[in-house]
């Protein structure tokens, strides 16, 4: 009969667990206690005639159950509970309590209904950030310069990357830093258009 026929997929899982069951390093390494031992024994509802039949190694397999059924094991250990405890929210809520609406109002008036005022310092602050000068501030080394490699206090005025210690290096280096410094110099330009041109959009936005 074909619906008793077993799927190779069945087949396989059968196989599996007798390898695995069998084995002498699972029986000997493995610890059982009533849990895993009360798991374990659920194959044996599973050993039907036709199984037996198809796999017969499996005989092996419930000859093994049967013996495990009369084994005494240990209890199995009370389960380990993890509890999370939300202590930021919970400080933030005693802090908060009752403020809610209040909070919100300050947020919505902050971020969602910002004033020309606030969104010009906004800008002036973003713009800030990505000023060559600040960011020039912030090498851990000095810069150097483009053609000798000495300490260098000068920079290109147009990309405002490349930095040379005097006017002779810097007219020296300007065939090889050509190109780049006129890409450089191109590419800053359109990003300072755009971001003013979204400045221009969101003032807009604001007076409607």
């Amino acid at each position: 009969d074909e619906v008793k026929n077993l799927s190779k997929l069945e087949g396989q899982l059968w196989i599996g667990m007798l390898q695995f069951l069998m084995s002498e390093n699972c029986q000997r390494n493995y610890q059982l206690n009533s849990s895993n031992q009360a798991s374990i024994l659920k194959l044996r509802a599973h050993f039907h005639p036709q199984v037996l039949n198809q796999l017969p190694a499996l005989v092996d397999l419930q000859r093994y159950l049967e013996e495990l059924s009369l084994l005494q094991t240990a209890s199995s250990r009370p389960p380990l509970i993890l509890e999370q405890v939300p202590e930021f929210y919970t400080a933030l809520e005693n802090k908060c309590n009752g403020k809610w609406k209040d909070l919100a109002f300050k947020h919505y008036k902050e971020i969602f209904c910002m004033s020309k005022e606030r969104m010009k310092k906004q800008a002036d602050k973003f713009a800030a950030t990505y000023d060559m000068d600040v960011m020039s501030d912030l090498l851990s080394e000095p810069p150097k310069c483009e053609s000798c490699g000495e300490a260098a206090a000068k920079r290109c005025t147009s990309c405002q990357t490349s930095w040379y210690c005097g006017r002779e290096c810097q007219v020296k280096h300007w065939p090889k830093h050509k190109e780049s410094c006129k890409l450089i110099a191109k590419t800053m330009k359109d990003a300072k258009d755009l971001k003013a041109a979204e400045i221009r959009v969101v003032l807009e936005l604001i007076d409607i």
